[in-house]
């Protein structure tokens, strides 16, 4: 089983070394560099248009883009670097080694720079998400250009069959072919039942609450999604057993 998460906003490179796990390169590296390479020779009014971020952040993110690749240039290990609430909540930092190796076979990343990352490739500081309509070669967007290679990889890394537990948003999933893919893909979908019965979206508290479930599946050497049948941190929990494929619902009261 596959458990596939997406990257985050926003990034954080100070963290404690590893000693016992070494980093490895990211597989697609080479068109790492590429889109890094096209956003240089942008300006900051550019990037401040295609991502519709403020002209401090824009400019913050042309420095960035300017020096990225530089042999002076920190790196992380991609699992550690992210500090969205995903993140926060799947608080990789205390992993034993043991669960990191779990994670290392068992989880990928899917970002709008990298393609597609192990948990200990080694990354800089960047900010490029997936559902930016970056113009790359004839592709209109990012999810397009990355959707035949990301499709590819998954499939020769991944056993005929083998199931995938994806918490990646909407946004990401696009830059996969579901079809081609040709894996059953599960998608955990958490919501907050209301005291007349009805579903309420609570959508920070999805966040923290799939950051949580990775944190269990790595925890519990989860191997299929029937092992994730025991998660409830934050009161979650399972309504039915897991699909096939599709959407599976989490619930707890609301508050």
């Amino acid at each position: 089983m596959l458990l596939l998460l997406n990257t985050t906003k926003t990034m954080d490179l100070d963290v404690p070394g590893l000693p016992d796990m070494e980093g490895s390169e990211p597989v697609h590296l080479d068109t790492a560099r590429k889109l890094a390479q096209l956003l240089s020779k942008m300006t900051p009014g550019q990037l401040a248009e295609l991502m519709g971020i403020s002209d401090q952040l824009a400019a913050d993110t042309h420095e960035k883009f300017l020096v990225w690749g530089k042999a002076s240039q920190p790196k992380v290990p991609a699992l550690f670097g992210f500090t969205g609430l995903l993140f926060q909540h799947l608080d990789a930092p205390s992993l034993t080694r043991d669960h990191r190796l779990f994670a290392a076979r068992h989880a990928r990343i899917l970002s709008g720079l990298y393609g597609l990352l192990n948990p200990f490739d080694l990354i800089e500081d960047y900010r490029l998400e997936m559902g930016y309509k970056l113009q790359v070669d004839q592709f209109s967007n990012l999810a397009r250009f990355w959707k035949e290679p990301l499709t590819a990889r998954l499939n020769r890394e991944l056993a005929p069959k083998e199931p995938i537990i994806s918490v990646a948003s909407q946004e990401y999933m696009k830059a996969l072919d579901i079809k081609q893919l040709n894996r059953p893909v599960i998608l955990p979908v958490f919501k907050e039942i209301r005291p007349d019965g009805s579903y309420k979206n609570a959508v920070v508290h999805a966040k923290r609450a799939r950051g949580a479930l990775v944190r269990y599946a790595i925890e519990n050497r989860a191997e299929t999604p029937d092992a994730l049948m025991g998660f409830s941190a934050m009161g979650w929990k399972a309504q039915d057993d897991p699909p096939e494929s599709g959407s599976w619902l989490f619930t707890r009261p609301a508050a």
